[in-house]
């Protein structure tokens, strides 16, 4: 899914409308922000599924 490491990090994004996973190469077939499948204006962008830990202090 996404890549770690270096500068290839591939952001994931999901429609709020149809439920569809899509890259920013593939959202970018249309002018603006839309998903490009159903033509939606409300994109997420998905979180990774690592958790980050923070030592405390």
């Amino acid at each position: 899914m996404e890549t770690t490491g270096g500068g290839g990090d591939r952001k994931i994004y999901m429609c709020m409308r149809c439920g569809r996973t899509f890259s920013r190469s593939e959202m970018e077939i249309l002018p603006g922000i839309r998903c490009p499948y159903c033509n939606y204006k409300i994109i997420l962008k998905v979180r990774s599924p690592m958790v980050k830990r923070v030592p405390a202090v």
